[in-house]
């Protein structure tokens, strides 16, 4: 996740999770685009507050309305009710509070979680740590920096993911051939 100064010192404590980017405006009556960092936004449709923070703003918003299109989430948020105010908020990080998210299955988890966790293989080598996640268009892929200091792609599936032990911080994979 990338960081924006100031951002921790006022939402730090609150237990929010950025769980996408703004792209932009959705039709004429201020409802906003919004591109999240899972496929899925279906658990982030139910939250009824969302905090956006951008290069000169931060701010809490009620969510009024809610709904799904293509790979995107729409909201319409109090306050912005025209084309260039939801124009002004391009770009935005988007957070929520975890307690407001669904709780997920075991098999998941939040990108969030995962910067930080160290990668060791199925034999117990060190292989790096998860610096952040990148979406693609088949399956999301760790960013991994390696134990020699070069950037890597690891593909979030299970074939090369054996477990991903949050708490712990420690993922344990088996990587494809020539990672």
């Amino acid at each position: 996740m990338e960081e924006i100064p100031g951002v921790e010192n006022r939402l730090s404590g609150l237990n929010l999770l950025e769980v996408g980017r703004v792209t932009g405006p959705h039709g004429l009556r201020g409802e906003i685009r919004v591109r999240m960092h899972s496929g899925d936004a279906s658990g982030v449709l139910q939250v009824r507050r969302v905090w956006l923070s951008g290069q000169a703003f931060e701010r809490e918003y009620e969510v009024v309305g809610a709904r799904q299109a293509g790979g995107c989430a729409l909201f319409l948020l109090e306050g912005i009710r025209a084309l260039d105010e939801a124009e002004s908020l391009a770009g935005a990080r988007v957070f929520v509070l975890r307690d407001d998210l669904p709780k997920l299955p075991e098999d998941e988890f939040y990108w969030a979680d995962a910067a930080g966790c160290s990668i060791i293989s199925e034999s117990g080598e060190i292989l790096g740590e998860v610096t952040g996640v990148a979406p693609g268009a088949a399956h999301d892929w760790l960013v991994v920096t390696r134990k020699d200091g070069g950037e890597a792609y690891l593909p979030v599936v299970a074939a090369f993911l054996r477990k991903v032990d949050i708490p712990a911080r420690l993922i344990i994979a088996s990587p494809p051939d020539g990672w």
